[in-house]
């Protein structure tokens, strides 16, 4: 019985802590993923996937606890491959192609985790979305202009 208490006290307190962290985002990003339950896991990486750390199937998102990234971190970035695939027009995916093709260069310059932007685009526009909602901002992918594409250019 104690056990199932516990469990029930940190399940709700992970949904307390989505709801603060869907208030953060802007209004058509919330409604996007309104009804989508969230899963969280203890593992490093997803239960049966060892390369991934989050996942959206149906109206759901898993995330594992990763070693290198918050959970905060890891459902934006979920959040973002939604906002990638509905919010943005195939003429904004382009705008941002062209954006990191002018500035990954400065960003390799900076040493700071070269591996980490040999992503596509979809994948490190995930990333800069979670930085820029995040708390705690990972050097990486917390470039001025890609934190300014976030903000002024991803539809509401």
């Amino acid at each position: 019985m104690l056990t199932n208490n516990f469990k029930l006290f940190f399940e709700e307190k992970e949904m307390e802590d989505v709801k603060k962290l869907l208030n953060k985002l802007p209004t058509s990003h919330k409604k996007m993923i309104h009804g989508f339950k969230f899963k969280y896991t203890g593992n490093n990486t997803l239960n049966g996937d060892k390369k991934h750390v989050g996942v959206i199937y149906d109206k759901k998102i898993e995330i594992a606890a990763p070693w290198n990234y918050s959970r905060e971190f890891t459902t934006l970035h979920e959040i973002a491959h939604l906002v990638w695939s509905h919010k943005l027009t195939p003429k904004l995916k382009k705008e941002w192609v062209k954006l990191l093709k002018s500035t990954k260069k400065e960003m390799n310059k900076k040493e700071i985790s070269k591996s980490s932007l040999n992503q596509d685009a979809e994948e490190i526009f995930a990333m800069s979305y979670a930085n820029y909602y995040s708390k705690h901002k990972i050097l990486t992918y917390n470039h001025p202009k890609w934190m300014d594409f976030i903000k002024e250019k991803v539809p509401d």
